[in-house]
């Protein structure tokens, strides 16, 4: 249930010069009464505090993962995995060009079916 503008807790805060005619600025922009516009930011920055410490501690879990990520990819770069799979990748084609030699009517069979 929300609070009547009568009940709801009051503050005063001083601004600095200047800043009372910003947030008027910015609080027509955003069709808000100026204590609403203060309210949005205070609740957005108190929420972004918050998830700012979840936030830096998921990016160095990331850069961590990433760092392991990266030297595995260097692994599999390795050129003997390199060779080993383009020679099995020439078998796989030379058995299909066998088969299709051996068939060549079968190749359109499977394609009909499909």
């Amino acid at each position: 249930m929300s609070t009547s503008s009568r009940d709801a807790e009051k503050f005063v805060v001083r601004l600095p010069d200047g800043m009372r005619g910003k947030i008027n600025e910015v609080a027509r922009t955003n069709h808000r009464s100026m204590n609403s516009e203060i309210i949005e930011r205070l609740d957005r920055t108190l929420i972004e505090d918050a998830t700012g410490i979840l936030n830096v501690d998921l990016m160095a879990q990331l850069s961590i993962r990433c760092k392991e990520l990266e030297a595995r990819l260097e692994e599999l770069q390795d050129q003997p995995t390199v060779n080993l799979l383009k020679r099995a990748l020439e078998q796989v084609t030379r058995r299909c060009e066998e088969l299709e030699a051996r068939a060549p009517g079968a190749q359109l069979k499977i394609a009909a079916r499909g």
